[in-house]
């Protein structure tokens, strides 16, 4: 799948442990329902007034929110195809300009600024 390594366990953070992958697999969808239901409670106790028809719906922003969010990650995805480069893209021509050191770097003095500070 990669050309990477297995990570030794004594070497993972503390996102990558199996147990706190877990507990975030549990912990996510649980905060989800547990504002979709606020929702539809909020939405039996308070009269609103809806702008159109499917605006009624208790968890419609919910459901746009994910679905356009859905749509970004997937249309990104296509879209990395068309944009991507070939792995050396950037390694021409500027890649054998002459590399600015530390000896050839000029020192400027409060002199030779002249005007330019005022």
């Amino acid at each position: 799948m990669s050309d990477h390594p297995e990570i030794r366990p004594e070497e993972r953070s503390v996102f990558e442990t199996p147990k706190t992958l877990r507990l975030i697999w549990i912990i996510v969808p649980a905060t989800c329902a547990f504002f979709a239901l606020m929702n539809v409670v909020l939405a039996i106790l308070h009269k609103t007034h809806p702008h159109f028809t499917l605006d009624a719906f208790p968890v419609f922003y919910g459901v746009v929110g994910f679905l356009s969010f859905s749509f970004i990650v997937l249309a990104g995805q296509h879209l990395r195809k068309i944009l991507m480069r070939p792995e050396g893209y950037y390694d021409g021509a500027e890649a054998e300009l002459p590399r600015i050191g530390r000896d050839d770097e000029v020192a400027v003095d409060d002199a030779d600024l002249g005007d330019a500070r005022r």
